[in-house]
């Protein structure tokens, strides 16, 4: 630089002041280089890339210190249901038809559509008559209210079986069997239930089906039939809360209605002893209530043993039909039929039937 300088020296004016302008930006654009190289490489120079270790595995670059990590989004956990058993399992295995047995000629001679009965202990079908094919289930299609109703209420905030419910003049326009529940009065969930499932009310379960429908029993419908998928009631289709036919006025048209089949309300009571508080619904034979004492329909609470109901139903398309469950020495046995022509043979039959599984 000093040479450089020398030189200049010796030039005129002019080309002196045209020298010390080019070595004064030959000097300012060295010392911007040295500033840069001493404070570090540019931003995308310094920015971490991904390592190899010398067994091959890559890791990933630490983060940079420039950048906060954001705070961990927690899933809201599911409410625990209340009312059902804490032991109650996630899922159920599949049933044993390979131990299905004849039925004595005695009872073998009855005509009706279809049945089953199950050691529900073991999950072993002791016998079985068309119990995969689908068919009309009238009445007993309120077991899959209730129990519908449980897991809505098990899982909400504040609703109780003591949660006051107004009747609507729909539910007062259902057809028999009904309660004659008013308009405009209220009713507690815990009474409903009650008016449901022993004298089998209908009015009772469309006004359940309102209520947790929010005020739309359609809403409750769906989640009838979503509760049925989720059982693996793989035939059962649900149009209402009570089971009556839902006729077109097209009579050429055939009326809609709940349909299942006997296998499909099996796996439906194994999942409505998660609650309880259901089975004192269900096993009730008779409860005082405004409107008096109402009996259960179910005749054979009063008859056999450690019986827990479950559901009467009739309709002309269903027939008399029944879904029992009873518990004795120690084990579950479950039966439901459907499609006979006498409410009184019904219930013989499944008393002779469910005395010749326990024998057996």
């Amino acid at each position: 630089m000093k040479f450089e300088f020398e030189k200049i020296k010796n030039m005129n004016k002019r080309d002196r002041i045209i020298a010390l302008a080019v070595c004064s930006v030959i000097f300012f654009t060295v010392l911007i280089i040295a500033l840069v190289t001493a404070s570090g490489s540019t931003p995308e120079e310094s920015a971490p890339t991904a390592e190899t270790k010398s067994t091959g595995e890559v890791t990933a670059p630490p983060p940079s210190a420039s950048i906060t990590p954001a705070a961990p989004v927690s899933t809201p956990a599911r409410p625990v249901n209340r009312y059902k058993r804490p032991d109650a399992p996630s899922s159920y295995g599949e049933f044993d038809f390979s131990t299905v047995r004849p039925l004595p000629d005695i009872l073998a001679r009855q005509k009706f559509k279809a049945g089953i009965l199950v050691d529900l202990t073991n999950r072993k079908v002791l016998w079985e008559k068309n119990s995969t094919v689908t068919v009309p289930i009238a009445s007993m299609s309120k077991l899959m209210t209730i129990y519908t109703a449980f897991e809505e209420m098990g899982s909400s905030n504040g609703i109780t079986p003591s949660t006051r419910v107004t009747a609507s003049n729909a539910c007062a326009a259902v057809g028999k069997v009904k309660i004659n529940l008013k308009p405009g009065e209220k009713y507690t969930l815990h009474e409903l239930f009650i008016y449901a499932m022993l004298p089998s009310a209908n009015d009772a379960a469309f006004l359940i089906a309102e209520y947790f429908g929010y005020g739309d029993s359609r809403n409750f419908i769906e989640k009838m039939n979503l509760k049925a998928r989720e059982i693996g009631m793989n035939s059962a289709s649900f149009v209402n809360a009570n089971g009556l036919p839902i006729y077109n006025t097209d009579r050429n048209i055939p009326p809609r209605m709940n349909v299942a089949s006997c296998l499909d309300m099996v796996k439906l009571i194994e999942r409505i002893y998660e609650y309880p508080l259901i089975l004192r619904y269900t096993s009730s034979a008779q409860a005082k209530t405004r409107f008096g004492t109402i009996k259960n329909s179910n005749q054979l609470l009063a008859k056999i043993e450690g019986m827990e109901g479950m559901k009467t139903g009739y309709t002309q398309a269903a027939g008399h039909c029944l879904a029992f469950s009873c518990t004795i020495n120690g084990r579950r046995y479950v039966g439901v039929l459907t499609g006979f022509d006498n409410r009184q043979t019904c219930f013989n039959f499944a008393r002779r039937l469910l005395g010749w599984g326990i024998r057996n």
